[in-house]
This record gives structure tokens, C-alpha cells and sequence, in this order.
């Protein structure tokens, strides 16, 4: 089954911290007919964003832009902030024809294989998992759409003996470079409470999510493993 080329905007968690999403997003797409392109990139910049650094994000932005628009494949992103930057910031910031059509070609990893799904063209041969899953969404991902939220749900469904539940405790606190400042820390842990207290109280489950900075929060604050959608389908099929 080929499906042809597909761009992989990383980001930098899956370079360099959480390479494993990475590996897994690959061979995901391989399995699904799919030749991975990993082009030339930087930060998406939304970091220097929220530090003022308004100059510096644009600097960036300008070189993603430039080096994804140099075919028309279609662009995947496993970091709901760098997929935020790509599709909204990018084409806002930027004001370029070329900034807009990089935005139309990007897609948010779960949203572009329950596209397959939805048209038939996903692998669904999943080998059975007998797991519980909790799914936290990022709020960079419900800013993009809240109907991405259901994208994943339905997605991971697909796999037998998966029973998933969403998390209904909105913002883990992190919020990217706010929650990583000494001065922020306490009150970001804070924000986050809640959510950490119905994690722990849900004894045998998986935390799921998408966001690097929500992982590296909850697996802090609550002492779980925190996985990605992404590495849960790459385990049913068995790769």
C-alpha cells in the first residue's frame, strides 16, 4: 500500500529528549504505505514567543516556512505546539502566501491517520492490548479544535482491548517555558492539581497525552509514565 510522501515536522522533544515518539511516528506511517521526510528545521519558536522574544520566533518562522514549502507534501507534526505554530502563528505572523499554504498542508499526527481511518486507508490489522487508557488534551491541541480531541479517542478505539477515558481537569500548569521558571514552578504545579489527583486516584491506567510539556508535568507531579497516542498504536502493531 503506497501513499507516497509525507513530511515529519518533529519539533524538538522528538529530536532530542523524546526520540522515541519520533521512531514511533515513522514507522507508524511506514506501516501505513507512507515514505517519512524529516526536512530541515528549527524550534517552531513559540518558546521565544512567550519569552518576548518576538524577532527570534519570526527568524525561525521564516526558515520553517521556507524549507517546508519546497514540495507539496502533505506535514505531520506529533507536538500539538508545533503544530499550533505551523498552522496559526506561522500564516498570523507571517502574512505570506507561502506561510498559508505550508498552514493547509499541516496536520496533527492523530488528525491525519483518522483521516485514513475515515477513508479507509488505515492499517486497522492492531494486535490486541489489554490496557486502560487516561487521555489528557493539551491545550495547544483543544485551541486548534476541540473536534481533534475526538480524532485520538475514536483512533485509539480502534484497537482491541483498549478502553480509553478522558481526563476532564483542564490545564496541567506546564504551559510550555512558564512552568519551566524557577519563579513559576510552585503555582504551575498548583494549576495543575486537580488534574494530578484524579490521575493518581485511577489505579491500573496509562496516561496518555501530546504535549511535551504536559508530559514532562505529569509524569512529575503525579509519578506516572506518560506516554503519546502515537506509541500506543506503534505497540499494537507490533513494531
Amino acid at each position: 500500500m503506497k501513499q507516497g510522501i509525507v513530511f515529519y515536522f518533529s519539533g524538538c522533544a522528538a529530536r532530542y529528549s523524546d526520540t522515541d515518539v519520533g521512531q514511533s511516528t515513522v514507522l507508524v506511517l511506514e506501516r501505513n504505505g507512507f515514505t517519512v521526510e524529516h526536512p530541515e528545521q528549527r524550534c517552531c519558536g513559540m518558546p521565544l514567543l512567550r519569552q518576548g522574544n518576538f524577532k527570534a520566533m519570526l527568524k525561525r518562522a521564516r526558515f520553517n516556512v521556507a524549507s517546508l514549502a519546497k514540495t507539496e507534501s502533505d506535514i505531520v507534526s506529533t507536538c500539538t505546539t508545533c503544530t499550533l505554530a505551523l498552522k496559526h502563528y506561522y500564516p498570523q505572523l507571517l502574512g505570506t502566501a507561502e506561510a498559508e499554504k505550508v498552514a493547509n498542508r499541516t496536520y496533527d499526527i492523530a488528525e491525519y491517520l483518522n483521516m485514513l481511518r475515515m477513508g479507509g486507508h488505515l492499517d486497522t490489522d492492531f494486535a490486541s492490548i489489554s490496557t486502560s487508557l487516561l487521555y489528557h488534551a493539551p491545550c495547544h491541541l483543544k485551541a486548534l479544535s476541540r473536534e481533534l480531541v475526538g480524532h485520538r479517542i475514536k483512533l485509539l478505539e480502534e484497537i482491541p482491548g483498549v478502553s480509553i477515558m478522558q481526563l476532564q481537569s483542564g490545564c496541567c500548569g506546564f504551559a510550555g517555558s512558564f512552568g519551566a521558571l524557577r519563579r513559576n514552578r510552585l503555582f504551575s504545579m498548583q494549576i495543575g492539581a486537580g488534574l494530578f489527583e484524579k490521575i493518581k486516584q485511577a489505579a491500573n491506567c496509562q496516561v496518555v497525552t501530546d504535549c511535551p510539556g504536559c508530559k514532562l508535568q505529569i509524569s512529575h507531579c503525579a509519578k506516572v509514565p506518560v506516554i503519546h497516542p502515537v506509541q500506543v498504536l506503534r505497540r499494537a502493531y507490533r513494531i
